[in-house]
């Protein structure tokens, strides 16, 4: 591959990394304008908290793996 060229897995994160980064600054923007309801926020923070117990259940898993404590 050359410096052009981009690695199909890197694409992907990116495009994750663009979707995480617009679903954060659509609710921040309605907050701090103060344009924001609850009930337009709580699926959003719903989402998140699921992501987030998600991500920390996998790192969890994996430092018990490598620390073989599992």
């Amino acid at each position: 591959m050359n410096e052009t060229q981009t690695a199909p897995g890197t694409a992907k994160r990116w495009t994750k990394r663009g979707l995480a980064v617009g679903a954060l600054t659509v609710p921040m923007l309605a907050i701090l304008g103060g344009t924001a309801s609850a009930a337009e926020l709580a699926p959003i923070a719903e989402y998140l908290d699921e992501t987030v117990a998600a991500t920390s259940a996998s790192v969890v898993d994996a430092l018990a793996i490598l620390l073989g404590v599992s």
